[in-house]
């Protein structure tokens, strides 16, 4: 899917079939999304994700995905209490606007994942929502955004497992571990940073070699301190 091209193909449609300005930043934040996803046919997004996008209610958010599904702009498969997923319909092909007779749409498959594969390709929302227990609310989901947002999606999925091996289920917590390692580091890499929430997991009451590596890499940036399990005091 080229997403310029979609892009451009949404807006001449909209000409001639007009939708009301959320309808339109719906569609916009499933392609923005799915776009992270590496254009995956189907995709997986929580609800919360994308009414704390928007900016509105989640009843408001599932009316205007009802107009998207009417006019054939997305398809989507509920999942009772986990997150549906999505298929956007292309617009880069005339042919792809409505669909050929007698032909069904591709289903995606009903196969489930087993546990291990299912968390591979979980977003840091799904992860949240999967193993800290609950429903997302809008506090959470923008705070999760504003993370991935500063951190990346990946070490964001790293902190979580983390602030679970420490007995913790609190987004706050995941934000510590997080700016401990910014402040700890002066700068991420994706190296050092799964060592370093490989020692913040594992660690016990005394002093391994690697925290103290980080406490001298510390005192060489004049941060006086020490590292504990899960938090440095500077």
């Amino acid at each position: 899917m080229n997403y310029l091209k979609e892009i451009n193909g949404f807006m001449r449609w909209l000409e001639t079939s007009p939708l009301k300005p959320t309808t339109q930043a719906l569609w916009l934040q499933l392609m923005d999304i799915n776009n992270g996803c590496s254009w995956r046919e189907w995709f997986t997004v929580p609800n919360s994700r994308l009414y704390s996008r928007l900016g509105v209610s989640e009843k408001t958010m599932i009316e205007h995905r009802k107009i998207l599904i009417e006019h054939s702009r997305i398809e989507y498969k509920p999942k009772g209490k986990s997150a549906g997923s999505y298929r956007i319909i292309s617009l880069e092909n005339t042919a792809s606007i409505a669909p050929v007779p007698d032909e069904e749409p591709e289903k995606p498959k009903e196969e489930e994942p087993t546990r291990q594969e299912g968390e591979q390709h979980m977003n840091a929302f799904e992860f949240y929502e999967s193993h800290f227990g609950g429903t997302l609310n809008s506090f959470v989901s923008q705070r999760i955004g504003d993370l991935i947002d500063d951190f990346g999606e990946e070490n964001v999925i790293k902190a979580m497992e983390v602030t679970l091996k420490n007995g913790v289920q609190n987004i706050k917590y995941v934000q510590r571990v997080l700016s401990n390692q910014w402040a700890q580091e002066g700068v991420k890499k994706d190296a050092e940073y799964g060592r370093y929430l490989k020692v913040v997991g594992e660690s016990k009451s005394s002093t391994s070699e690697e925290t103290e590596r980080l406490q001298e890499i510390a005192r060489r940036k004049g941060l006086s301190g020490q590292v504990r399990d899960t938090h440095c005091d500077f």
